[in-house]
């Protein structure tokens, strides 16, 4: 399935500037690169389309820049915090393309927020406290793994498999075999499909305790017994039977994480007290 983010931005960051330079000249430095911010108007996102393949190297980009941040907290370079705040609000609106950007994870509520302490830190307003930031970063790490929670929780009752009506007059022999290698080869290709679906679902939730197992060894969250609770990977013969069962054992394990996730999410705001400036002036 293919999924839609605000990529823009982070292909323009990442990009490396080229041209027609000779051998002997010498390559662009890094220090050289302008930084490219994407000032828009409020509410305007640009997307692009980004396959499953091309977003899993990925997935684990939105932890390494957060754990970036969190080392950065009490830094008083602002303009590299400001960058690598950058870094963190385009990699958390690409994580939300696995939750279909759906805002029950908070994960654009917490790119949006990082977006506002940056341009604090670049025009020079009061930033949040080092411990708000690394409260900050934590709640993207939880927002991600919630955001990779509600991507592999699709439905399993939505992917049925689609029957073939064959004909329901007299037909000669060789057509009613004809209809059953059709029926048969639509099984089977659903199944296919079901199966590749169940193993998205289920590199969704192990991305998730990635992540919430980097929030635990934090102090952040308690998992228990929760921290080493799996699901067994698929071997790949599976029958419809056995990926409904492993289908409905990633959804337990997904519903006991979330509730983890939620319970840290609500303590965790209560300690985020700074607001921007703007946000601060709106409600005086």
């Amino acid at each position: 399935m293919k999924m839609t983010l605000a990529f823009a931005a982070l292909v323009a960051g990442f990009g490396v500037l080229a041209g027609n330079s000779g051998a002997d000249e010498p390559a662009v430095k890094q220090a050289d690169r302008p930084t490219i911010r994407d000032e828009r108007p409020e509410n305007l996102r640009g997307w692009v389309i980004v396959s499953n393949s091309a977003y899993w190297p990925l997935c684990y980009e939105a932890l390494e820049n957060l754990t970036e941040v969190r080392n950065q907290a009490a830094s008083t370079d602002s303009a590299a915090l400001a960058e690598s705040l950058d870094k963190c609000s385009a990699w958390l609106n690409l994580a939300a393309s696995a939750a279909m950007v759906r805002e029950e994870s908070r994960i654009m509520t917490i790119a949006d927020t990082i977006d506002e302490v940056s341009v604090c830190l670049q025009e020079n307003e009061t930033p949040p406290t080092p411990r708000e930031i690394e409260v900050l970063a934590t709640m993207g790490e939880l927002a991600v793994a919630k955001s990779h929670l509600i991507r592999a929780t699709n439905d399993h009752a939505q992917r049925k498999t689609s029957q073939y009506q064959p004909n329901r007059k007299p037909v000669s022999a060789e057509l009613a075999a004809d209809e059953k290698e059709i029926r048969s080869a639509r099984v089977e290709r659903d199944r296919d499909q079901y199966r590749y679906d169940v193993g998205q679902s289920l590199r969704h939730l192990t991305v998730a305790q990635v992540y919430l197992r980097a929030v635990a060894e934090q102090g952040e969250i308690e998992l228990g017994e929760l921290a080493s609770e799996t699901v067994a990977p698929l071997q790949g013969q599976e029958t419809g039977g056995a990926l409904v069962t492993k289908d409905m054992e990633i959804n337990l394990l997904a519903e006991k994480l979330m509730k983890a996730i939620d319970a840290a999410q609500t303590r965790l705001a209560t300690e985020l007290k700074w607001q921007s400036k703007a946000v601060a002036s709106s409600e005086n």
